[in-house]
């Protein structure tokens, strides 16, 4: 849509045409009469919505952003419905719970919109807001006994959003396998299997070694529980041995070597500026560190001592 004056924004066709795409992305779980509920409350809300931001007198809003700003409520209202359909909230509660959800949108979202806010930051603000009002609707009806505790919970765990987010990636990474050559893949699901077992940290940082549509393929046999059992393990095997040659040879850290290094940073720097960068550490890393000024060095293994005189000197440069 162009920018344009608010008032050529057409809040009717804009608000028929959300629920529209609503009604072709409506999970497969819902029933009917809850899709139709859905459907209908899109449009009701972004119709009255689309409307207010018209008829607002001295609105600094053009048609472009008066559009945006429906446009959340149409989103939010949707993953939000479909979140407490699948909680089993009664029909008669829905709507006063997501009438909260969509007054939060659109008061938050038009502030920000007015307020030049970039869009990625907009996004991440609304959706911060959503759920505190979402979560406020749910426990003031647990408070009055309406809801269960159960109920509640159950609700607050549920996430249209991200569901949809995961499915979309998959369906992304379907069409990245596809583009690929076998030997790539194989390769790909192969290392899976080497990994899937290393600690989280050490996982991700193999995990930002590779470009995102590797990545995406990778994580996704990381996450499949019989990946072993799919494939060929002659070929894995051989992927074994190519990716062992192009592995470099194990350095062997000294403790005396990392200890001295550190030593050298440490006398080197300010007293107070080293004490600020290990407040939060660890007591065994903050006794290690300390050691430094006199008092008895706490033995800990090389490895970690390595890492220590390297965080050390990324802090002090």
């Amino acid at each position: 849509m162009a920018q344009g004056d608010l008032k050529s924004f057409d809040y009717e066709a804009f608000a028929k045409d959300l629920s529209e795409q609503a009604s072709q992305v409506v999970p497969s779980d819902i029933e009917k009469d809850d899709k139709k509920f859905v459907i209908e409350l899109i449009y009701r809300f972004c119709q009255m919505a689309g409307e207010a931001l018209v008829k607002e007198e001295n609105s600094k809003l053009n048609a472009q952003e008066a559009s945006l700003v429906t446009q959340f409520i149409g989103e939010w209202i949707f993953h939000k419905s479909i979140d407490i359909i699948r909680a089993n909230i009664d029909m008669q509660h829905r709507e006063g719970i997501l009438q909260k959800v969509a007054f939060t949108v659109f008061d938050i979202a038009k502030k920000a919109v007015e307020k030049g806010i970039p869009q990625e930051q907009l996004i991440n603000l609304v959706e911060a807001q959503v759920k505190k009002s979402f979560t406020k609707a749910l426990e003031d009806l647990e408070a009055r006994g309406i809801l269960s505790k159960q109920v509640t919970q159950n609700a607050l765990s549920q996430s249209n959003i991200d569901t949809m987010a995961i499915e979309q990636v998959e369906e992304e990474t379907r069409e990245e396998i596809l583009n690929m050559s076998d030997a790539k893949v194989i390769k790909l699901a192969s290392l899976a299997v080497l990994i899937k077992n290393f600690p989280h940290d050490k996982l991700k940082n193999v995990l930002q070694n590779f470009d995102k549509p590797e990545r995406d393929v990778l994580i996704k046999y990381l996450k499949m529980p019989d990946l072993e059992e799919k494939l060929d393990m002659k070929a894995t095997i051989k992927c074994f041995e190519e990716i062992k040659n192009t592995l470099p040879e194990a350095v062997v850290i000294s403790y005396e070597k990392a200890f001295k290094k550190m030593y050298k940073i440490v006398k080197n720097s300010d007293k107070n500026k080293i004490l600020n960068i290990i407040e939060n550490e660890r007591p065994a890393v903050m006794e290690y560190v300390l050691s430094c000024y006199g008092s008895k060095r706490k033995k800990i293994p090389a490895y970690i001592a390595d890492v220590i005189s390297k965080y050390l000197e990324e802090k002090v440069s």
